[in-house]
């Protein structure tokens, strides 16, 4: 086989290697386990009320009696508070949307943190586990594009040699994120690109 027809060969291999993670480039940031009752859910911090929403529905299927969320840095907040101003958290607000659609307010937990990413989550969730020596398995709730991502970083964080616990990934059913054909949305686009970027980072940087 002369050189040209080898590069040809090459060329059209590349091509359709290519095409083919550009179509499946969606389904890789979505991660869907089977869901198992655990000792409670997680929802992550980040989003609209498409990952509560998702939470309230695991409660009410009977899945957990707990929802667990962790207070999220937003930029100005401390300039409100030098201001004599007071506004909610966002898992307060969640906590307020999920009580007015029927789940007690005694059945959610909401640990200071300030958490700046992911990461930040994970490790407030795993200190929570540590001083709660009779819980070893969650349900992690989050959009359908962070996922994958969500779901490593938290295996990462919680893998230790003393304790094995269980974190189930949950796509929020509520996302408007479509994975099968991402392409077609400029929001869609945006997200794809943004995630390939920090699951580089993770598996470089952070690593």
């Amino acid at each position: 086989m002369d050189k040209k027809k080898q590069a040809w060969i090459l060329a059209f291999v590349l091509i359709a290697g290519l095409a083919y993670f550009f179509y499946n480039a969606g389904n890789y940031l979505v991660r869907e386990d089977r869901l198992v009752r655990s000792d409670f859910i997680v929802v992550l911090m980040g989003s609209g009320p498409d990952r509560l929403l998702e939470a309230v529905d695991l409660y009410k299927a009977g899945y957990s009696k707990k929802i667990v969320m962790v207070v999220n840095h937003r930029p100005g907040d401390q300039l409100l508070k030098s201001r004599n101003v007071s506004i909610p958290s966002d898992p307060d607000l969640n906590k307020s949307v999920g009580v007015q659609l029927g789940v007690p307010s005694a059945a959610f937990v909401i640990l200071p943190c300030g958490a700046d990413s992911t990461w930040d989550e994970a490790r407030r969730i795993k200190q929570y586990l540590q001083t709660n020596p009779g819980s070893d398995s969650m349900i992690l709730v989050s959009s359908r594009y962070h996922t994958t991502r969500a779901g490593i970083i938290f295996e990462r964080t919680l893998k230790t040699d003393e304790q094995q616990y269980r974190v189930t990934v949950c796509p929020s059913r509520y996302d408007t994120f479509n994975e099968k054909a991402w392409w077609r949305s400029r929001e869609d686009i945006e997200r794809v690109i943004a995630e390939y970027i920090k699951l580089a980072a993770l598996f470089t940087v952070e690593r």
